[in-house]
């Protein structure tokens, strides 16, 4: 009962977690909320292992969400996988519907901060997403992307 008190208790991340991990798809026991995220649609979300997301993430997973182990999301990073259907003009957008896209975040990147992540979008393997970057195409693996929209920047070094 010590230990509960003065670990678990002391310890945000760990509510965070215990309220989140039975909502979604999948979430491993060692995933570390540092603050209160706000997701939609959590039975369409899976989180890898040893992943860190930092205070106010937001997510709509309505299209499906998928963290690989070792990811690190910044603070006030925003995830979608749906968007508001627009092809006819005769009914307003709010009634038509949603497109629904597969976003995947591979294992060992790193999303900085306020970075928005559009729905249909891969990073790949050890990519790293600059701060404020607004990701409306895949990002290869090793790379460095940025910018608003976001482009290749650089190669990681090896």
């Amino acid at each position: 009962m010590n230990f509960f008190r003065t670990v678990l208790t002391k310890s945000k991340f760990f509510w965070y977690a215990l309220k989140w991990r039975p909502r979604l798809k999948s979430c491993y026991w060692d995933v570390k909320f540092w603050g209160p995220p706000r997701i939609y649609h959590p039975e369409h979300l899976v989180i890898g292992r040893h992943v860190s997301i930092n205070d106010n993430f937001w997510v709509n997973a309505k299209g499906s969400v998928e963290i690989g182990d070792n990811v690190l999301i910044g603070p006030y990073v925003i995830i979608h996988s749906a968007n508001h259907d627009f092809t006819l003009r005769d009914v307003p957008i709010r009634r038509q519907g949603h497109t629904l896209s597969k976003v995947v975040i591979e294992e060992g990147a790193w999303v900085g901060a306020r970075a928005t992540i559009l729905p249909g979008v891969t990073i790949g393997r050890g990519a790293i997403i600059a701060a404020g970057a607004v990701v409306s195409r895949n990002v290869a693996p090793y790379t460095i992307a940025g910018g608003v929209p976001a482009e290749y920047l650089n190669d990681r070094p090896k």
